[in-house]
């Protein structure tokens, strides 16, 4: 039997269908899950009044709606420090920020996340290369959403936490 469900809520839209049969309690998860992406500013209502921008500073908008008041873009190495990048998952997730937050991507490639954490010359090194498959893992589920084979973005709950650290 075939499922079909489709939500939207403000912003947010989902819809899944396939051969999964949804219960009750997975419709009620899924609600839950889409109410916390109300709690991300990317997603929640605009404000009616606008808050005047730090002098100086350029507003960048990337794919996702998030804007960071900075005078200028951070390099990874910038952001790896920020964060406290120490790790691996650390570093990675410095390169995640670096490529959502402030270069504007939606999603990354595994290619491009390996890239942008070599970039980050202060804190990587080259044994997290060789363990990119396992940092991944990792990552994936808590900070990471998998969108396809080697394709990842940041999970709406970390996406909004970068952001608020960064700014």
């Amino acid at each position: 039997m075939s499922a079909k469900v489709r939500i939207k809520a403000g912003p947010v839209e989902f819809e899944y269908e396939g051969e999964t049969e949804l219960g009750i309690a997975d419709i009620k998860d899924l609600f839950s899950h889409i109410e916390t992406l109300f709690k991300v500013p990317v997603l929640s209502e605009p404000p009616e009044v606008h808050a005047a921008p730090i002098q100086g500073a350029t507003s960048e908008a990337n794919a996702t709606g998030s804007v960071i008041n900075s005078p200028k873009k951070l390099h990874v190495n910038s952001v790896a420090q920020k964060l406290k990048a120490k790790t691996g998952p650390e570093v990675a997730v410095a390169a995640a920020a670096t490529l959502q937050v402030f270069d504007g991507k939606d999603k990354f490639t595994r290619t491009e996340l390996l890239e942008t954490m070599k970039k980050a010359t202060m804190h990587y090194s080259a044994s997290m290369s060789g363990n990119l498959t396992k940092i991944l893992a990792q990552l994936v589920g808590s900070k990471f959403n998998q969108l396809s084979d080697g394709v990842y973005s940041l999970s709406a709950e970390e996406h909004g936490k970068l952001v608020s650290q960064l700014a």
